[in-house]
């Protein structure tokens, strides 16, 4: 192997000069209402907070005032409950937008969930049913979770890892559906254990929109994690400051059939290590599949490591940092020893109510295309991408993201349509229910 000594070296300057970090289990900017979560609770936060703050006390700016109402909190299409009182989370999103290149390309491959270019789009028509399993740290306590996606994004959070469950529910060449959700779980004091179809608890990006600032996706978000997982995950809270996880899953981005006969370990921890500051580790490795797969999932084969470790720090009031980094290898894509790593680096300014400001750079290099199917394309190859971004909430239901994007590679392979590089604007708005 190559070693990248420059995005080591650029990894661990912005990982330990200086920043305490970062925290994958709580995005620094969840646009959706607390009732929305994904693969794990206590991974993505406990409460996510509102689009807009809290205005019973005085949090809502002069210019947002009027999106607090008579009261606090997202419109919510149903309010329910079980048979026993307890709430029920129903509700969803729908968010479309435009992604627009700088040159007259046909599309904005390999930027990930924003193709075609030049086209309006309606990326996610979601909706979602959630009853919580909360012990409140003492008892037993039950619940589950089942999630339904249309949209351009619906092909991407399909079960293509095995091409089984939900894989080919398409209506076109770009819209389909999917349940990139379906699970029960139990929960007994600090223990819980979820069992069934599952968002991954890798990296800090997420499918579902809400859990982003920025529309665009970074490539170690597409290229190197999985995004779903069948099988079962534990999640036991050490203490107030410790979170371990611990499960088995049939690889990535599988069914409940198992095809590919994939065996793998999920798991990690999370720390806070201070107030304003967090770091997690999660990892996934074990038999990947045994290469009867075909197609886009035809690199799902031999052995396979990866880990995300993702840190976070609130540098202000106001101003957030967050660093990623992701290593993974399989030797069953295209040979042994070929991996795929890189560097995120996150900053968020918050304006005030209605008006945050963020930043994205990263680096991501794909050894020979072995990172999840090396759908990269033009085999190895370094790509680097920088991002700006605004998002405007006016309201609580309703957050529009505009971005400005930048991205490049460094060997001549003419990756963006024939380009070395590709500027790109993009544009979407999401409303919650």
């Amino acid at each position: 192997m190559k070693f990248n000594w420059r995005l080591a070296a650029f990894t661990t300057v912005l990982a330990f000069g200086g920043l305490r970090a970062a925290n994958a289990q709580t995005p620094t900017y969840t646009i959706s209402d607390s009732s929305v979560r994904y693969a794990s609770t206590a991974y993505y936060g406990d409460e996510v907070a509102p689009a807009v703050s809290d205005c019973t006390d005085g949090g809502c700016e002069s210019s947002c005032e009027s999106a607090c109402g008579d009261e606090c909190g997202p419109w919510k299409l149903f309010e329910l409950n079980d048979r026993c009182g307890r709430p029920l989370n129903v509700g969803g999103w729908i968010s479309g937008g435009i992604t627009l290149p700088g040159r007259n390309v046909a599309t904005t491959a390999p930027i990930a969930f924003v193709n075609p270019s030049d086209e309006m789009l309606l990326n996610q028509a979601w909706a979602y049913l959630e009853r919580d399993a909360d012990t409140g740290g003492c008892g037993l306590d039950f619940g589950y979770r089942v999630d339904y996606v249309f949209g351009a994004d619906g092909p991407d959070t399909q079960a293509f890892g095995d091409r089984g469950w939900d894989f080919g529910w398409n209506t076109n060449a770009n819209y389909g559906s999917a349940i990139p959700q379906l699970y029960g779980e139990i929960a007994y004091n600090n223990l819980s254990v979820k069992i069934g179809h599952f968002f991954t608890i890798i990296g800090y990006e997420v499918v579902p929109v809400t859990g982003n600032f920025f529309y665009s996706h970074a490539y170690t978000m597409n290229y190197g994690e999985p995004f779903t997982h069948t099988g079962a995950l534990g999640e036991y809270a050490l203490n107030d400051n410790v979170t371990l996880y611990s499960g088995y899953t049939m690889g990535w981005d599988s069914g409940f059939e198992n095809f590919l006969d994939a065996h793998t370990f999920l798991g990690g921890v999370s720390i806070s290590l201070s107030d304003v500051s967090s770091i997690a580790y999660m990892t996934n490795w074990g038999q990947f599949g045994d290469g009867t797969a075909k197609g886009l999932a035809a690199g799902n084969a031999g052995n396979i490591y990866m880990h995300s470790i993702v840190y976070q720090r609130s540098l202000s009031d106001k101003l957030d940092y967050v660093f990623q980094t992701d290593y993974g290898t399989n030797t069953g894509a295209n040979g042994p020893g070929n991996e795929w790593y890189g560097a995120n680096n996150y900053l968020f300014y918050t304006l005030n109510d209605c008006w945050k400001l963020g930043a994205r750079y990263e680096i991501f290099r794909d050894q020979a295309g072995a990172g999840q199917g090396g759908r990269v394309g033009n085999g190895v190859e370094e790509y680097t991408a920088g991002t700006l971004g605004v998002n405007y909430t006016p309201n609580k239901n309703l957050t529009i993201r505009p971005e400005t994007r930048w991205d490049w590679v460094d060997r001549n392979s003419g990756a963006f349509g024939g380009n070395n590089s590709l500027f790109t604007f993009g544009v979407d708005a999401i409303f919650t229910f």
